[in-house]
């Protein structure tokens, strides 16, 4: 059943067009595009830009420490665009969104105090804090909007910084401010529908995805028992043909029709036990004069919760050892302590075995005769 519902689900084509076999509904992450190679190669570009702004530029006089300041801080700034950038988690983890805040604004800071004050380098300030909006507008993206404006406040305190302690002009250092402003305003706005437009198409591809799966399974369970109305059709449409005729049996046929007859009683009560090694020893255990019944006691919609692998192995290996007398094989419902049972009785000495589920989460099974062989 469960290779037929395989088999289905990739099989099934996606609504869409596109064959998606196997794949479940997209993370935010990836709705919003975070992990295409696309939006690494806009954020690289923003720091080529920034590097070639600074190339074109008339070339400054510069301290070996102004010097070493921009390059750490453009390292820096680098690195925090590089950070908001990483993964596909929505929301972006606390912890980065920190570290792309307070290292973005530490790099910022230091690549505009190396800037000397002067008419001529009013577009030097503005470019490290346009690499740092961007950012700032990926944390909006994100999910992290109230880290992003944290940012822009200590934007704004280092505009303030830079008039009161390093002699910039109000006009040099206000319009960097207000340019952040103006890019995170529409990034702010546009998440605060885009996101939740996301989300419900997030549910819309669940249930898609539930429904796909739901009309897997159906078509499995109608694959399935039409496979074996087919089998039972060969194996019950001889006999009734021969009835209806009035020809006799030999002990051969009649040995086989109680075997299909057991079949089909254990598709019905024993439904958990049919798997083909159970139904070969069965049938070879019948045919020595074993009786056989395999019961299964769970509900429906609780099969499964147990691997029915060790189960099966061990009633199989009880049935061919049985040489007389009977084989009773149960699955038990759920919340009991034991998960199946299998008693053996050849006329004389009946013996009982459960299994159960030990602390390791392993089956284990044990002898639960009460004391010595019943005789």
């Amino acid at each position: 059943m469960a290779q037929a519902v395989t088999a289905t689900v990739r099989r099934a084509p996606h609504p869409s067009g596109d064959a998606r076999p196997g794949r479940g509904p997209e993370t935010m992450g990836e709705m919003l595009g975070l992990g295409r190679p696309g939006l690494r190669v806009a954020v690289g570009a923003v720091m080529v830009a920034y590097v070639v702004v600074e190339l074109f530029l008339p070339r400054l006089d510069l301290s070996f420490a102004q010097l070493t300041a921009m390059v750490v801080g453009s390292i820096g700034l680098a690195a925090s665009l590089c950070l908001a950038t990483c993964g596909v988690d929505d929301p972006l983890s606390r912890p980065a969104a920190i570290v792309v805040v307070c290292l973005g604004a530490a790099s910022g800071a230091v690549v505009w105090w190396s800037i000397p004050v002067g008419p001529a380098n009013w577009v030097r300030p503005s470019a490290p804090m346009i690499a740092y909006a961007v950012a700032m507008c990926l944390l909006i993206v994100r999910g992290r909007a109230r880290w992003a404006w944290l940012g822009f406040v200590l934007v704004i305190g280092l505009s303030w910084v830079a008039v009161a302690a390093w002699g910039w002009r109000p006009g040099t250092a206000v319009p960097v401010a207000l340019r952040m402003l103006a890019a995170m305003v529409p990034a702010s706005l546009m998440m605060l529908y885009v996101r939740p437009l996301l989300a419900f198409a997030r549910v819309l591809d669940r249930r898609e995805v539930a429904a796909v799966q739901a009309s897997a399974a159906h078509e499995a369970t109608l694959i399935q028992r039409r496979a074996q109305l087919d089998a039972l059709n060969e194996e019950v449409r001889p006999f009734l043909e021969r009835l209806s005729v009035g020809d006799g049996f030999s002990p051969g046929e009649v040995m086989r029709a109680r075997l299909v007859e057991a079949e089909l009683r254990d598709e019905v009560r024993g439904r958990g036990w049919m798997s083909q090694p159970v139904r070969d020893a069965a049938a070879a255990a019948r045919e020595r004069g074993v009786d056989v019944r395999l019961f299964d006691d769970r509900r429906v919609d609780a099969r499964g919760g147990v691997a029915d692998g060790p189960l099966h192995a061990e009633l199989v290996a009880v049935l061919t050892r049985a040489r007389r007398g009977g084989v009773t094989a149960r699955l038990l419902p759920a919340g009991r302590d034991v998960v199946a049972s299998i008693g053996e009785s050849d006329g004389t000495r009946t013996r009982r075995r459960v299994c159960a589920v030990s602390t390791a989460g392993e089956l284990a099974w044990r002898d639960d005769t009460g004391g010595a062989p019943s005789d």
